[in-house]
């Protein structure tokens, strides 16, 4: 992922997200590395002209599925809640 902070916000997930889907589309793998700008495009990404595209990040040894990130999401956010909340006041009742 590049880390260049002039890229905006959209644009760094919008490659990140195709990065993902490459580690699972060999075709698409194989146009990014034949021509980086054209297979972005093609994927609906305007590469700014003046910046080098960055290559693909290596896929994690262990990819972790849609609904385990959920879940771990999910208990962060219950920890997030516990700790700047130490009375519990995620776990009331409303009456």
């Amino acid at each position: 992922m590049p880390e260049d902070s002039t890229l905006p916000p959209e644009l760094r997930t919008r490659f990140a997200r195709f990065s993902a889907r490459a580690w699972s589309d060999e075709a698409l793998r194989e146009d990014f590395e034949r021509d980086p700008r054209a297979a972005l495009a093609a994927a609906g990404i305007d590469w700014p002209g003046d910046l080098a595209v960055p290559p693909l990040p290596e896929r994690p040894e262990h990819a972790i599925d849609l609904e385990s990130l959920e879940a771990s999401a999910g208990a962060a956010l219950s920890t997030i809640g516990t700790v700047s909340c130490p009375t519990g006041c995620f776990s009331r009742q409303n009456s």
